[in-house]
């Protein structure tokens, strides 16, 4: 068992370590400091855990064991094995005529009743923390190491897995890196990785594992978010860097550094770690094939982009060539490749015409979006003879930021801004 505040002790047997609970700062810090108290009541104990369960959304009790003995466990399987060692603790002051302490009964009771942990032996809290904070950070970046990261995905996919959650992984690399150390030197190499690091972890949920994965290559991994999310997330990255350096030096010199990168997720695109690590590999790679500064979905699929399906609300403004007037079509689904319309004219196959979309930019105001498209597929004889259904291809990309915005989940736009659903 590992300890905080004091002492800590290590299991010599099966290790399994917290990597699922993470926790701000601030909330860090208010746990050790509920758990720093080794006489602290144990109802007290409950209640404050359950309480920061409620209001900060954080798994307490996870988080708490994973604190006082490194042990990973869910939430609710947690809650009851803290109380169950609350009630040991209080049979052995009953026993002793005085109370050992809530570390050492925790010691007792999960290796000797419980025997969650074999061989446990003492270690001073802060070596622990400085010796287990080195061995899974990239001293260089501050970010998570690859170590970690191959550790972290491991347990994020099986957590998925147990509870039917969405996970999402994102791959990234530095776009013409190479050039920039070969022409500014290494030194300066590293403080524009440096740079990265610092953008990456600010950009980014506590749940979520920014690392670096070799050289100028990173990954994040996603709990809890599908492939649009991921979609959004890695948007919101990559312009994020982008405008860093654009907006302030580094070194003394200002450079332009973007960033390419590939999303895969868990389930649909696959169901193990290596599968995910090598699809997102290959979307990365389409990614920097499609000029770089960009990021793209994996997917199997015979068509060029994902297609999402539309809001109810989506509408789009059709206008012909040499045409006046303007109709209104509704979009069925949508990818940045092109669109399923919902619409009342009879158009043929080579048809060719305008689409313009409504929304917001990322400041709130009133904006649209016109993009040239051409009719690939018309299809007929549906539920409404009135009515026929044609697949349209874009000429150029429909921007993300308007594609946010006519899609069914309302979340990516909000991930866009800065949070996620």
């Amino acid at each position: 068992m590992r300890r905080e505040a004091g002492g800590a002790a290590t299991g010599g047997g099966e290790r399994r370590f917290v990597t699922a609970v993470r926790l701000s700062d601030e909330l860090r810090k208010r746990l050790h400091a509920l758990l720093a108290n080794d006489r602290c009541d144990g109802d007290r104990l409950m209640t404050r855990l359950r309480e920061l369960r409620n209001s900060e959304g954080i798994r307490a009790c996870s988080a708490a064991l994973g604190m006082l003995a490194h042990l990973e466990i869910p939430e609710v399987q947690a809650e009851r094995l803290l109380v169950d060692l609350l009630r040991h603790r209080s049979e052995v002051t009953r026993a002793l005529g005085r109370d050992p302490g809530l570390r050492v009964a925790a010691i007792d009771y999960l290796s000797n009743v419980n025997k969650l942990l074999a061989n446990p032996a003492v270690v001073e809290s802060a070596e622990l923390e400085r010796t287990e904070r080195s061995a899974v950070t990239d001293s260089l970046t501050r970010l998570y190491n690859r170590r970690h990261f191959g550790r972290a995905l491991a347990l994020e996919v099986r957590r998925s897995h147990r509870y039917s959650l969405q996970l999402s992984l994102l791959m990234l690399d530095l776009d013409a890196f190479k050039r920039l150390n070969d022409r500014h030197g290494h030194l300066f190499g590293d403080l524009v990785l440096q740079r990265v690091g610092q953008e990456l972890r600010r950009a980014v949920r506590d749940a979520d594992s920014p690392c670096r994965y070799g050289g100028e290559e990173f990954a994040v991994i996603l709990p809890e978010t599908d492939r649009l999310g991921g979609l959004a997330v890695a948007e919101r990255i990559r312009e994020r860097i982008h405008r860093s350096f654009v907006e302030r030096s580094v070194g003394g010199k200002h450079v332009e550094v973007t960033l390419s990168g590939g999303i895969a997720s868990y389930p649909v695109d696959g169901e193990e770690a290596q599968a995910l690590i090598a699809r997102a590999d290959q979307a990365l790679y389409l990614a920097k094939r499609l000029g770089k500064n960009r990021v793209s979905l994996y997917h199997s699929e015979r068509r060029g982009a994902i297609r999402y399906p539309a809001k109810s609300t989506a509408r789009a403004s059709l206008r012909m060539p040499s045409e006046e007037a303007v109709s209104e079509v509704r979009p069925l689904n949508l990818s940045r490749a092109g669109a399923l319309l919902d619409l009342e004219e009879d158009l043929g196959p080579a048809a060719s015409f305008e689409l313009e979309f409504r929304g917001r930019d990322m400041a709130g105001r009133p904006r649209t979006w016109l993009t040239a498209v051409r009719v690939v597929r018309v299809e007929r004889g549906g539920a409404r003879a009135d009515r026929c259904r044609v697949a349209v291809a874009f000429e150029s990309p429909l921007p993300d930021e308007c594609l946010f915005q006519q899609v069914h989940r309302t979340s990516a736009l909000r991930a866009v801004q800065g949070g996620r659903g």
